[in-house]
């Protein structure tokens, strides 16, 4: 079984662990990663129930809210809890001691500076905080203001000139939530993996170390094996089913390194690279 010892000494390019990252992180050696991009739990005011629209058989249709199409909404917890502000400031320290050059994290808009500040306070310093603008966001299900329309994306780096592959390009990113092709989401707050192999792209170089302590179903990790980087992911939630996501994401890499997506993957059928080597 691949370890973090195996990626950390470049003997494997990627391991997903079912673990608890405020336990595994602080084992970890100072400056052992390149990078830490991750999407944390949400703050507490915005982890309420959330409204979400699905078709009347629990199909996402990619988007598309349309009451004749069979849309409905429903409320339903997240299956996590919510951040705390003091495991904020402790991953905040632990990604500080940790990186080489960039932390990046996703967050909801009431928690972008909280972020900026407890990442400074662990000894990084504060680039940008950008946005992903997701044009088939979800809508204001109540109708009563405007939806939700975008996260914001906070930027560290540790102390120094910083470098990365963008030039003077802004910090917006835009995507659609939802990819044709890939299926629906798995994960409550999966991103798309297109904008994550964008920051893959822009933020790392090939054979790059990225962290990351809540990867959620490992979209990342398939962005970091397509673009030839290596990549440490650990989570120890489940998703309603019971299914760790620790598992999702094995199963995600595991398809992209056997030439085919996830949702290709779930459908049975055979990998390209499986297909070639009949």
């Amino acid at each position: 079984m691949t370890t973090i010892a195996d990626v950390l000494s470049g003997r494997a390019q990627w391991v997903a662990l079912e673990a608890d990252c405020s336990e595994v992180l602080p084992m970890l050696p100072p400056k052992s990663v390149d990078h830490v991009i991750t999407d944390p739990p949400y703050e507490a005011e915005a982890h309420t129930l959330q409204r979400r629209a699905r078709r009347a058989n629990g199909v996402h249709d990619g988007g598309t809210y349309n009451d004749r199409a069979g849309m409905v909404a429903v409320l339903e917890p997240l299956s996590f809890p919510p951040i705390t502000s003091a495991e904020r400031d402790a991953a905040g320290a632990a990604y500080g001691a940790l990186a080489r050059r960039w932390v990046i994290v996703f967050c909801q808009i009431e928690a972008a500076v909280k972020w900026q500040d407890a990442l400074v306070s662990g000894g990084l310093s504060r680039r940008r905080i950008g946005v992903w603008v997701k044009p088939d966001g979800q809508p204001q299900l109540s109708g009563d203001r405007p939806g939700m329309g975008f996260e914001s994306i906070v930027f560290a780096h540790t102390p120094g000139r910083s470098r990365w592959n963008g030039g003077g390009r802004s910090s917006v990113f835009t995507c659609n939530k939802f990819i044709p092709g890939d299926g629906p989401n798995v994960h409550p707050t999966q991103k798309p993996l297109p904008m994550l192999m964008e920051l893959v792209e822009l933020f790392t170089d090939p054979d790059d170390l990225v962290l990351d302590p809540f990867m959620g179903s490992g979209s990342l990790g398939i962005a970091c094996v397509r673009l030839g980087r290596r990549y440490i992911g650990m989570d120890n939630g489940k998703d309603a089913n019971d299914k760790p996501w620790a598992q999702w994401a094995r199963e995600g890499i595991g398809a992209e390194l056997r030439g085919m997506t996830r949702a290709q993957a779930r459908a049975g059928q055979i990998g390209l690279f499986e297909r070639a080597g009949t």
